[in-house]
């Protein structure tokens, strides 16, 4: 079938009829397109509000197992310090036979501490002792050189005095020795002296008071029972060039 020609006024622009004809083809493409445009709006609007819901639900969703996270990670932890103290117990508990000798080893350091203790007392003690006899029996040989005189032996008998002093005891016995020889020799009186009891009053490491209780006996020439006299003494004892002299004695009622 041969096509149909339109006829040559519908080919005219300035007809009338053509122009009503372009106007309604134009009026129904705007419409149809204000309709797409309008769908497509209507489109996006849904999709944005899905999105929106579904990133609602995935936070709350998020924000519930977080929850449920803490929860039973709080209940978790205190479950585990509830535990705590009896595993503690359990691993920090001694069995009987470490609790025995936990208190055996206890019983020998308590033992060997006191017998330290009680070693050191009895070797401080027995030091003391010690020292205690040097000081008396110093002063007690002092005495006895200084009241024992020969008057024939009266300068020897003199020096060996002065060498158990010292200081300025013995620089002063040294100054009037010559004067007390001649005394003595003229006098032709021996003595011999005696120590009936000696007590160290007070002592340190090098120096000590010692109380003295003596008695000398004086026999002159000729006469047949001596006189005797007793004496009490405070005799002072310092260690000199570790020798113990008498750096000093003095006479009391």
């Amino acid at each position: 079938m041969p096509p149909r020609e339109l006829p040559a006024e519908a080919l005219d622009a300035d007809n009338p009829r053509v122009g009503a004809l372009a106007s309604v083809a134009d009026a129904d493409e705007l419409a149809e397109a204000e309709a797409r445009a309008e769908a497509a709006r209507a489109r996006a609007i849904r999709l944005r509000q899905q999105a929106e819901a579904a990133s609602t639900e995935q936070d709350s969703r998020a924000g519930a197992e977080e929850a449920d996270g803490d929860g039973d990670g709080r209940v978790a932890s205190a479950e585990r310090e509830a535990e705590a103290p009896s595993r503690r117990r359990r691993l920090h508990r001694p069995s009987r036979k470490a609790l025995a000798v936990t208190v055996a080893l206890v019983f020998v350091c308590a033992t060997l501490a006191a017998s330290g203790y009680l070693l050191w007392l009895h070797h401080k003690a027995a030091q003391q002792r010690q020292r205690t006899a040097e000081f008396a029996t110093a002063a007690r040989n002092a005495v006895v050189t200084m009241m024992s005189i020969d008057p024939g032996k009266a300068r020897d008998d003199m020096q060996r005095f002065a060498d158990d002093t010292t200081g300025i005891f013995k620089a002063g016995i040294l100054m009037g020795a010559e004067d007390a020889v001649k005394a003595l020799e003229q006098s032709k009186v021996s003595s011999k002296g005696t120590v009936q009891a000696a007590a160290v009053e007070s002592m340190t490491k090098d120096s000590a008071i010692v109380l003295v209780a003596a008695k000398s006996e004086f026999t002159k020439s000729g006469q047949a029972k001596p006189d005797s006299r007793s004496v009490r003494l405070v005799v002072s004892i310092e260690r000199d060039n570790g020798q113990l002299k008498v750096s000093r004695i003095e006479f009391v009622p």
